[in-house]
């Protein structure tokens, strides 16, 4: 599959979604892609808070955004998912900014 045939939308945004205890948490969209073998739109998350890490590193969350009017986002659970995104990411990331 060649990225000519993926959807990408590099707009970075910050979204507000809440933890486990119902805690506002800020995340940073970083990517977000429509893939066509899965037929799901992808999220690519990074926490703001953390988002500055001294070591350069930074902990990209996957999600899978619905198509629902609440915009849920929803786990990747699948190793196909996992393997995919992964792939898509280091392509992406790795990419120069024209």
């Amino acid at each position: 599959m060649t990225n000519e045939e993926l959807e990408f939308n590099n707009d970075e945004e910050v979204l507000t979604l809440y933890d486990n205890e119902g805690n506002e948490v800020l995340y940073r969209k970083l990517l977000q892609f429509y893939h066509p073998e899965f037929k799901k739109e992808y999220l690519i998350l990074a926490e703001e808070s953390n988002f500055s890490d001294e070591d350069g590193d930074i902990e990209l969350i996957p999600m899978i955004s619905t198509d629902d009017e609440e915009g849920q986002l929803l786990p990747v659970e699948t190793d196909e998912e996992w393997d995919m995104i992964e792939e898509i990411v280091n392509t992406q990331m790795d990419e120069p900014e024209e």
